[in-house]
């Protein structure tokens, strides 16, 4: 598969809600390492409820990558060898991630909310990474900005998988 099937044809170009350039010292093969430990990952947030409460709410985040300009398909260190075959060092690859709500109810029984979904372009040209992000939907409890920073929080934490 030719790298430019990694780019979502649908992408929204003239409605991208965040855009942020980045000195970046890596490749592409390495962004998509990043990303796929990423999936899976979750943490806490506290928000506010209906009735002005606050709420401890599980926060799971689930990474694909674009499939054939077409579709998106999950991004795991399951398939991340077969994915990385076609990546090139830079150029443009599309990701959607979905941040997964849920809280415990009175009788600790996990209850699910509408998901934040976004898509995002990443952009690597001669060390300069661009994050275009534009949220596709859901009640908004993560900002673009806060993908933005928590892809690059990744990045810089260096890990292998």
């Amino acid at each position: 598969m030719e790298m430019r099937k990694r780019m979502y044809h649908r992408f929204p170009v003239h409605l991208v809600e965040f855009t942020q350039n980045y000195s970046f010292w890596g490749n592409l093969p390495y962004i998509v390492k990043t990303l796929a430990r990423m999936n899976n990952k979750s943490g806490s947030i506290t928000m506010k409820g209906t009735s002005d409460n606050t709420l401890q709410v599980k926060r799971d985040i689930n990474v694909e990558i674009a499939e054939a300009s077409m579709d998106f398909k999950p991004l795991g260190p399951e398939n991340l060898d077969a994915v990385l075959e076609d990546i090139e060092d830079n150029g443009t690859l599309d990701f959607k991630i979905k941040i997964l709500y849920s809280r415990l109810d009175e009788d600790y029984r996990r209850v699910a909310f509408n998901e934040d979904t976004f898509l995002v372009r990443t952009e690597l040209n001669k060390g300069i990474l661009t994050l275009k992000i534009h949220k596709l939907n859901g009640p908004g409890h993560t900002t673009c900005s806060e993908i933005s920073s928590t892809m690059v929080d990744e990045i810089i934490r260096g890990h292998d998988i």
